[in-house]
């Protein structure tokens, strides 16, 4: 079948046509592309390079859900725009994402990057770095939740220079 025929296979399955018994036959394979075709994104977040090494970010919101519909924190990824960073396991900074419960409670940790060597490693410009862990229990996006993003120092800390955050976003379920 050609690669038009296959994604509106997969289309059919993503949305639950022929869902009474399960998806229908050789779209379960497919989904997750036809799902990636859907994604919504975050419009990206431009930082400034940190004052200091020891300069933390408080819970900055970058993003709230307009929809009437749960948004899925999917995956995340930060670019330095200028200037490089160095890893260091014991001087490093914490970058996370976080989402709240759209009724002013207090954000949950979505996803998370440190800058140690045995996370993000060293930082080159125009080079992305991916949010390397996921914590399941915060990634929905409530419909008018907000989305942020906190830069927490350990150790001496370390500068993060000027850089860009995208996040990957999913619908939920229709």
């Amino acid at each position: 079948m050609s690669n038009i025929g296959d994604f509106m296979k997969g289309v059919d399955g993503s949305l639950g046509v022929g869902r009474g018994g399960g998806p229908l036959p050789g779209t379960s394979v497919l989904e997750p592309v036809v799902n990636q075709a859907f994604d919504v994104f975050a419009p990206p977040f431009t930082k400034a390079a940190d004052g200091a090494a020891g300069t933390a970010t408080a819970d900055t919101i970058i993003f709230n859900n307009p929809y009437d519909f749960t948004l899925y924190v999917q995956s995340a990824k930060i670019v330095a725009t200028a200037g490089t960073l160095t890893a260091d396991n014991t001087n490093f900074a914490t970058i996370t994402i976080k989402t709240d419960n759209a009724a002013a409670g207090a954000t949950g940790i979505a996803l998370t990057l440190t800058t140690a060597i045995t996370d993000s490693g060293n930082w080159a410009t125009l080079i992305a770095k991916n949010f390397t862990v996921v914590t399941g229990a915060n990634i929905a996006l409530l419909p008018g939740a907000n989305l942020f993003i906190n830069i927490a120092k350990s150790g001496a800390g370390v500068v993060v220079p000027a850089s860009v955050t995208t996040v990957r976003l999913r619908r939920g379920e229709y």
